[in-house]
């Protein structure tokens, strides 16, 4: 709906533009603008919902929830400022090899829980993997 808005209003101030100014200028304004709102899709296109528990990541989607054992996870950094956070995995899921999330969309206000937080998620890693996969005396073996 705002996106949309946006648009709009974007399309009627170019119409003015070129009322006024000519054609050249009058698309510049638009492209800058779309060049940014596409980058910033781009951007946030494997940006998803992140819960954990001592066993489990699990990514909030709309279609489902897809959950990834915690031994799974590879690595995790932060790839901007803004709070993004890059977590790769060693086999590729449903989500791929790699997803993004953000824990708080006001990441550099609320910093320190939030960090505190991906601390704790590096915690459970740990803790996840030090564990003994206990197989079942039943198990077939190859």
């Amino acid at each position: 709906m705002i996106l949309t808005v946006f648009a709009g209003l974007l399309l009627f101030q170019s119409m003015e533009d070129f009322k006024t100014k000519g054609i050249l200028s009058s698309l510049y304004f638009p492209f800058i603008w779309f060049f940014l709102i596409y980058s910033w899709f781009k951007a946030h296109i494997k940006v998803y919902r992140v819960e954990f528990d001592d066993e489990y990541l699990y990514i909030i989607r709309r279609k489902g929830d897809v959950l990834i054992p915690l031994e799974n996870v590879k690595d995790i950094e932060m790839r901007t400022l803004g709070g993004m956070w890059r977590v790769d995995l060693y086999y590729a899921d449903i989500v791929g090899d790699h997803f993004y999330f953000k824990p708080s969309l006001l990441y550099p206000f609320n910093y320190k829980s939030k960090d505190h937080l991906v601390n704790l998620l590096w915690k459970k890693i740990e803790m996840a993997k030090s564990k003994k996969q206990q197989i079942s005396p039943n198990a077939l073996h190859s």
